[in-house]
């Protein structure tokens, strides 16, 4: 997924102006009638931040280790890392 904001939008208030995703080897406009999968946390899952969207009243899983212990042996594993930018957020 790339997506573009313009700060000069206040936030809530369609500060998104665009939104693509990786579709048939590049990047299409997303579609708002399709269906995405989303990962993320918990917290973001039960509404945190703002993201009431996502929260459905189910719990759907609470189960196995933690997302942070995951992510850290997952890191672990992985070694050395170097972060870079790889352009999937534009600001205007």
């Amino acid at each position: 997924m790339k997506y573009t904001l313009d700060r000069e939008v206040a936030p809530n208030e369609g500060r998104i102006v665009e939104v693509l995703v990786a579709q048939n080897g590049g990047y299409e406009p997303i579609d708002p009638a399709a269906l995405h999968s989303v990962v993320t946390n918990n917290y973001v899952r039960n509404g945190g931040d703002g993201y009431k969207m996502f929260w459905d009243g189910l719990n759907a899983y609470d189960y196995g280790p933690g997302l942070e212990v995951v992510l850290a042996e997952y890191m672990a594993e992985q070694g050395s890392y170097e972060p870079y930018l790889d352009g999937r957020i534009s600001v205007k």
